[in-house]
C-alpha cells in the first residue's frame, strides 16, 4: 500500500480548484420565495440587564437559554444562575467581549441575509417547512456554541469572534479553533438541521453506515448552501481538500484493502469518523472526519447516477442501497 500522497504531485494548476463547489449545478432560482428571519438579540438583552432581579426576570422568560447555556437545572437554586450572570455581566472582561462582538458582528446584518437566503432554499426543497425562531446570545464559554431544534436556534456568538478575539475557549484544540469563525456559522447550522430529515437504519451499525450518513448531510447541505465552499461546509483548508480530491483512489484503497466499510469496532470506527488533526491510519497529511468526506463523495456519485430530489435522498435509510447504486469507484486523477 503506497503511502497517501506519495503517488501525486501537486502542480499549479490544481489552485484553480480550491474551495470547488462539488456537483452543485442547476441551482434553482428561489428569488420569488419570501422569507423574514428576525434576529432575537439576547446577547445585547443580556449586557442591558442591571440588577437581579431584572436578570432572574429574564431567565424565567426565557428557559431556553437558562436551561441550554446555563444548564440553571442543574443548580439547587435559581439564585445560582442569577448569581452566575450577575457576576459575567459586570466582569470587566465582558465588556471587552461586548465590544469584540460589536466590531465583528456588527448589527448582525451578514448573518441574517445569510440564514434568510439559506432558508429560501429550505422552502424551495420543503415548502411545509417551518422557520424555527432565531436568537443569538453570550455564553462566556459554559454553554453551547450552538443549539438547533425545529422550532429554535440559538448561536452563541463569542465561541465565532474568530483568530483575533480576546478570549475563546482554551479547551479547544487549534484544528477545531480554526472553525470558529463566523462565516462557519450559518453552515454549521444547516448541517445540524439536516439531522432531523436524514433517515437512518438504526440498527446498523457499520461504518458504511455513519460514512453513508454523513454524505448524506454534507450533500444536503451544499444544497441548502449552493454558493458556500466544499472546503468551508466540511471545515478544511483549500489544501486539505485539494488533496484529498486528488488522492481519492489511495483513500478509497485503504478502506478497501482494510475491510472498513462493515466494521462495527467503535474504537476503529472512531479513527475515521472522529474530529481528529489527521487521520494517520492512512498518512500524515489525510485530515480527519475523512470517513464523512468519503461519504459525501459516495452520495455525490449516488445523486449523479440515480438523479432524485433531496427530500427523496434524505428519506433513504439503506445505506449499502446508496452505496451499491452510487458505483463509486475512484480513478487516478
Amino acid at each position: 500500500m503506497p503511502s497517501y500522497f506519495s503517488l501525486f504531485p501537486f502542480f499549479i494548476l490544481l489552485t484553480l480548484i480550491a474551495g470547488c463547489n462539488g456537483n452543485r449545478q442547476g441551482v434553482p432560482n428561489v428569488d420569488h420565495i419570501e422569507v423574514s428571519v428576525p434576529l432575537n438579540r439576547w446577547d445585547t438583552e443580556i449586557f442591558g440587564l442591571q440588577s437581579k432581579q431584572e436578570i432572574a426576570d429574564f431567565l424565567q422568560a426565557n428557559p431556553l437559554y437558562s436551561n441550554q447555556f446555563l444548564h440553571i437545572d442543574q443548580y439547587p437554586h435559581d439564585s445560582v444562575a442569577v448569581n452566575y450572570l450577575n457576576a459575567f455581566i459586570n466582569n470587566p472582561a465582558s465588556q471587552v467581549l461586548k465590544q469584540e462582538l460589536e466590531q465583528v458582528f456588527g448589527a448582525l446584518d451578514q448573518l441574517q441575509q445569510d440564514l434568510e437566503q439559506a432558508f429560501k432554499f429550505m422552502r424551495y426543497y420543503y415548502p411545509q417547512w417551518e422557520i424555527p425562531k432565531v436568537y443569538t446570545a453570550v455564553t462566556g464559554f459554559a454553554g453551547n456554541d450552538l443549539y438547533v431544534s425545529d422550532s429554535a436556534i440559538v448561536v452563541g456568538l463569542d465561541y465565532y469572534l474568530g483568530e483575533g478575539a480576546t478570549y475563546r475557549p482554551l479547551e479547544f484544540p487549534q484544528y477545531i479553533l480554526k472553525k470558529y469563525r463566523q462565516e462557519y456559522i450559518v453552515p454549521s447550522i444547516i448541517l445540524l438541521m439536516s439531522s432531523s430529515l436524514n433517515n437512518t437504519e438504526v440498527d446498523d451499525k457499520s461504518m458504511l453506515a455513519e460514512i453513508i450518513y454523513y454524505g448524506k448531510a454534507y450533500y444536503f447541505t451544499s444544497q441548502i448552501l449552493p454558493t458556500v465552499s466544499d472546503s468551508l461546509l466540511i471545515g478544511y483548508s483549500g489544501e486539505e481538500l485539494r488533496d484529498v480530491n486528488q488522492n481519492q483512489d489511495v483513500i478509497w484503497a485503504h478502506f478497501v484493502e482494510n475491510q472498513l466499510l462493515y466494521e462495527t469496532s467503535h474504537f476503529t470506527k472512531k479513527k475515521y469518523m472522529d474530529e481528529r488533526p489527521k487521520t494517520l491510519e492512512i498518512g500524515n497529511k489525510c485530515p480527519g472526519r475523512i470517513g464523512e468526506w468519503l461519504g459525501w463523495e459516495i452520495v455525490d456519485k449516488y445523486m449523479d447516477e440515480q438523479q432524485l430530489t433531496l427530500p427523496e435522498l434524505m428519506e433513504i435509510s439503506d445505506a449499502r442501497q446508496v452505496f451499491m447504486q452510487s458505483n463509486y469507484k475512484p480513478q487516478v486523477p
